[in-house]
């Protein structure tokens, strides 16, 4: 009854135990690890991911959970993605009674959180005088997109990237790439429209 229940809430829900072993997961955390979004997955019956770094960071935050009873979250950034669209993991003691010290699984909440999107390219286009190709290039970098990494994506060199690049420097007013990140970081994401 429990679990038919827990399969109408919106968000992804996996219970594990402390070893990560998975107990339940509902639909949508189903349909999300078959999907493999995020990197997450299911491997030897345990809550895995594909980057080691993130298995990692998970392992502590389930150890903090059923071990120090303390809720923590992982953040599954992922280059070339907006931040909107990286998963974040809410970690949660599941206390059932037992030990009053140790929590015998956790719970882990898997969503979206909806931050801000990056800022639209026709209105970094319009601040900055950047061409589209600029300015699309310019999102890619807000989003921690590697130049090499965007070079192969949009299937151009990756010295036809350095080149704009420079460019989006120029017109901007920055010197390095985290400059450049940290002025865009500051453009609201709005949408410019056109009047009729």
């Amino acid at each position: 009854m429990l679990g038919r229940a827990l399969d109408l809430l919106d968000r992804a829900l996996v219970i594990v135990t402390a070893a990560g072993e998975l107990v339940f997961r509902n639909r949508q955390a189903a349909r999300l690890l078959a999907a493999g979004h995020g990197g997450l997955r299911i491997t030897g019956g345990a809550l895995s991911s594909n980057s080691t770094r993130v298995r990692v960071a998970l392992a502590e935050a389930i150890s903090l959970a059923c071990n120090a009873l303390q809720p923590t979250g992982v953040c599954l950034a992922q280059p070339c993605s907006p931040p909107e669209r990286w998963l974040r993991l809410a970690v949660a003691p599941i206390h059932a009674g037992g030990s009053a010290r140790r929590a015998g699984c956790a719970a882990v909440w898997i969503v979206r959180s909806g931050y801000p999107s990056r800022p639209n390219e026709v209105l970094l286009a319009a601040l900055f005088g950047l061409t589209p190709a600029e300015a699309r290039l310019a999102g890619a970098m807000l989003t921690g997109c590697a130049a090499n990494e965007y070079a192969r994506q949009a299937g151009v060199g990756v010295v036809t990237v350095r080149s704009q690049l420079h460019s989006i420097f120029v017109k901007t007013g920055v010197r390095r790439q985290a400059q450049l990140v940290a002025l865009l970081s500051k453009v609201p994401a709005l949408t410019l429209t056109d009047e009729a």
